[in-house]
């Protein structure tokens, strides 16, 4: 168990790990996917109900005593049992098209309420990319202030021996010893960001701030780079209406609003 648990820890996670973990534990899409659920449900109602409705009911009842006898009106005293049954079915005539265009509707706000959707988990993964990139930007400010308070450390090491030899002057420790008092403030300023990168990271993908958690850091010349010099922005705006989920999403609310003032 302790081995499961360290190997556990030391998991690092990838880029498309922290994305997909984000898109299945939050909580806003799975509001928005319960709100799609519910529009759904309602554009099924709205198509039962071009169905006729059809009710049926039934009575029972035994007198006993003396009562009126349904047949002469004449009270007796005999016991009756006595059954109804009642039949009703109703259908709407006159509102065909009205039902017709809220039908329309709603079945667009069902695209609408599942574009709404796609949108809402783009975004998620586009803010958790960000975040992750911006974990691996702080890590390499930090590996640099490492290494500059490592050079400093190393020249102040250089210029004591040269002031112990008479070589230079006092002055010149002293500066070199307020550079590295400057570089360690910016390490450990540095160190800082990168905790705080993490766990804001860690809260887009609802990750527990005590948890332990590291990411990878992909060699640059394994990520993927596409040649966007070479696309025309006409092009690209024109991808985008067509696939990006905001765009459907106003354009499904757009038709359905229209079918709705018809109703």
């Amino acid at each position: 168990c302790f081995l499961a648990i360290m190997a556990q820890a030391q998991e690092k996670w990838s880029l498309q790990r922290c994305v997909q973990y984000a898109l299945d534990s939050n909580i806003s899409i799975k509001q928005n996917e319960i709100q799609a659920e519910l529009v759904a449900i309602t554009y099924k109602e709205s198509k039962l109900s071009q169905i006729p409705a059809v009710n049926f009911s039934n009575s029972d009842g035994y007198r006993f005593g003396k009562s009126q006898n349904p047949s002469t009106g004449i009270l007796e005293n005999r016991n009756f049992f006595q059954v109804g049954l009642n039949l009703q079915t109703s259908v709407n005539i006159f509102n065909w098209f009205s039902k017709k265009n809220t039908i329309l509707a709603n079945a667009w706000s069902v695209m609408a309420a599942k574009a709404a959707t796609d949108k809402l988990k783009n975004d998620i993964a586009l803010t958790v990319a960000n975040s992750y990139l911006q974990v691996l930007l702080a890590r390499e400010q930090e590996n640099i202030a490492e290494v500059q308070v490592k050079q400093s450390i190393s020249q102040l090491d250089i210029v004591n021996k040269q002031v112990n030899a008479g070589a230079l002057p006092q002055f010149n420790a002293v500066e070199l010893e307020a550079q590295l008092a400057s570089d360690s403030s910016n390490l450990i300023t540095a160190r800082g960001n990168v905790t705080q990168s993490k766990y804001v990271l860690m809260a887009y993908m609802n990750v527990e701030a005590d948890q332990p958690f590291e990411i990878e850091e992909p060699s640059a010349d394994k990520i993927p780079l596409d040649p966007i010099t070479e696309l025309q922005p006409e092009d690209v705006y024109a991808l985008a209406l067509v696939n990006l989920p905001q765009q459907k999403v106003n354009d499904y609310n757009l038709k359905a609003a229209q079918k709705n003032a018809l109703a």
